[in-house]
């Protein structure tokens, strides 16, 4: 059967198919009737761990990132900082190899086997020459000395690190007190490693860039020749995965509502180091099309009267040139919450919002504030079958993980299936943003691709990561993590607080991360006035979008690679290659401010910046590599 797209919005309409009415209603207490379509549930997936990046695929503007441990993925803290910020990078076990890039960086722990005669001779000539040396605190005494180091001590309780003044030169990103204090968590039974580092005074050229509250230093730069060494007294396995995996040990100072870069800020750190180092440095913009950043609209329908408010809202959206996700609560059970209200008529208002360029996610069946002490089941849940009963407030009988994904993916698209549209459910959001810790690996085999269930207090971040199974194991997923920011449930009222909210999308946006946006489309009035101030005081460059949008946007430009980079100073000229396994429209590249123009491709389009241009790409098709010439003066 042939189909055809719906308007703009999600999922394809089939030629020649006809509506149909569902003959749903409620049967003691129960809405039972709906459409449904078969949700498989495939096997674990398998997604690739971190690992050694072939010798032939290095070049000199990546960084090197040298794993000193003998299990590879101990280098996927530094990969889920570099990744995020787009910046290339190659990993490997060899010093030698290593240092072919203008900056590398060492990590986790360093031993003197690694680097004998010859590897220290290679790094000081490397030094010497300009090379950037970014390592965690090491015991290796000559890496001690050529990083202006002397000793540490190990496990105080520390809870912050601040910039020093020299830090805040270095790291010009964190512009911002809430960047340039960083929160470290802790309590009385439970506090991160740090290494309270003893700077060498009696060096030239050693500056301390970050102490801890105690005071004792945090981070250390010191010049050697033309080169940097830069030691961190700090593990990022804690202060970058501990808090995506949502065990940041209270470091939030606030939930939601609030600008919390405090697991950004040491992206950022590399992302700083590698602008002011790499000549010619190329990396991955971090918002489609030479946007500055994204602002992702979203809402969540918990109640029977959201989803004809949502027919306005996706409206309001399309008419002021964006769009926003619609997180679906498919309720079949009255039960001590509410009355079952995902009847035959959501239907037609699913496919309104479709039409109207929204799109359409997951928001559970039950909305279970518990959800995350669920049993995980089997996938083998089905409608009516699965009847997930909410006793009260914080009791849910009934209820599995895979039930609430797969039954509530079943209905939305057997739901939309009756009007004519093919659509393929893909994001998901817990109801009461209760995540489960085994989310990811359950929502892959679902055929989910995003979550949004996190807040930026669980996190400390606002840049999207690629979610990961539970502590200990944190392995990699297939699935994304989109961080709420903002919410119009907490007091004071939403319209309220706009100018706060924009204050909050600005400081994301310096930094070009997204802000996610939630509002209950539960009355219209003061929240929809809200949201169209929201919109209409965007900071310059901001563009507001569903979440879906940008979410296929970011999975695309996660898998896309920088092949190569290469410059002529003769010619002018920066060359690179760029391939991207995944299609992908609207990828940008930041680049240099002394990048002036695009030789190649025509279509490629240069935007200027304070901050580095952009160039933004044509699209790419799967499997696509694109060569660009770049002009510089």
């Amino acid at each position: 059967m042939e189909r055809s797209p719906a308007s703009d919005g999600g999922g394809l309409v089939a030629d020649g198919c006809t509506p149909a009415v569902e003959d749903a209603g409620l049967v003691d207490g129960m809405m039972l009737g709906l459409s449904t379509v078969d949700t498989p549930t495939t096997a674990s997936v398998t997604t690739s761990q971190v690992g050694a990046t072939s010798p032939d695929a290095h070049y000199p503007k990546q960084v090197g990132v040298l794993n000193l441990s003998p299990t590879l993925t101990d280098a996927q803290s530094v990969v889920h900082m570099l990744s995020p910020m787009g910046i290339p990078y190659a990993v490997t076990t060899s010093p030698v190899l290593a240092i072919q890039h203008d900056m590398t960086v060492l990590f986790p722990e360093a031993s003197s086997a690694s680097f004998d005669a010859q590897a220290l001779q290679l790094l000081d000539d490397y030094l010497a020459g300009g090379g950037l040396v970014v390592m965690k605190y090491s015991e290796v005494d000559a890496l001690k000395q050529r990083g202006g180091v002397l000793s540490s001590t190990f496990q105080l309780r520390h809870q912050w690190v601040r910039l020093t003044d020299a830090g805040k030169l270095r790291f010009p990103s964190l512009d911002q007190p809430f960047e340039q204090n960083i929160p470290l968590g802790g309590d009385p039974t439970e506090f991160l490693n740090t290494w309270a580092i003893a700077a060498d005074n009696s060096a030239s050229g050693v500056r301390v860039l970050a102490n801890f509250d105690d005071g004792t230093a945090a981070i250390v730069e010191h010049d050697v020749g033309s080169g940097h060494v830069l030691t961190f007294g700090v593990d990022w396995r804690d202060v970058v995965l501990r808090n995506q995996l949502g065990h940041s040990i209270n470091a939030a100072r606030g939930y939601i509502n609030v600008f919390e870069p405090g697991t950004d800020a040491w992206m950022l750190m590399l992302r700083d180091l590698y602008d002011a180092t790499v000549r010619f440095g190329v990396r991955l913009h971090t918002a489609p099309r030479g946007a500055r950043a994204a602002l992702l609209v979203t809402h969540d329908l918990d109640w029977g009267e959201s989803y004809t408010n949502a027919v306005q809202y996706a409206a309001d959206e399309q008419a002021a040139g964006a769009s926003a996700t619609y997180f679906v609560h498919t309720k079949y059970v009255t039960d001590s919450q509410d009355v079952a209200f995902f009847g035959p008529e959501r239907a037609s208002q699913l496919a309104q919002v479709l039409a109207s360029g929204g799109r359409v996610g997951s928001h559970t069946v039950a909305h279970s504030p518990v959800l995350d002490t669920f049993p995980i089941g089997d996938g083998t849940e089905r409608y009516p079958a699965y009847a997930p009963f909410n006793v009260s407030s914080m009791q849910t009988t009934g209820g599995t993980l895979f039930g609430e994904l797969r039954v509530s993916k079943s209905l939305i698209e057997g739901a939309l299936g009756t009007r004519c549209i093919d659509h393929a459910t893909v994001t998901f959001r817990a109801g009461n943003l209760a995540y489960h810790a085994a989310s990811a690996p359950t929502m892959e085999r679902l055929g989910y691709r995003f979550d949004s269930t996190r807040a930026v207090g669980d996190v400390l971040s606002n840049f999207p990561y690629r979610a990961m199974t539970d502590w200990p194991d944190s392995l990699d997923t297939s699935v994304f993590e989109f961080p709420v920011t903002l919410e119009d449930q907490l007091p004071p009222r939403i319209d309220q607080r706009v100018p706060d909210a924009l204050s909050v999308i600005a400081a994301n946006a310096d930094n070009g991360a997204p802000t996610t946006l939630l509002i209950h489309p539960n009355v219209l009035d003061y929240k929809e006035n809200a949201e169209r101030d929201i919109l209409a005081g965007l900071p310059q460059g901001v563009r507001a979008m569903s979440l879906d949008e940008f979410a296929a946007f970011w999975r695309a430009r996660d898998a896309a690679r920088l092949v190569s980079i290469n410059y002529d100073d003769q010619k002018k000229t920066v060359s690179l290659v760029v391939s991207a396994p995944e299609a992908v429209d609207g990828l940008t590249l930041r680049v240099d401010r002394s990048v002036v123009s695009v030789m190649a491709p025509p279509e490629a389009m240069l935007v200027l910046g304070d901050r580095g241009n952009l160039v933004v790409l044509p699209a790419l098709p799967s499997g696509g590599t694109l060569s660009v010439t770049l002009g510089y003066m």
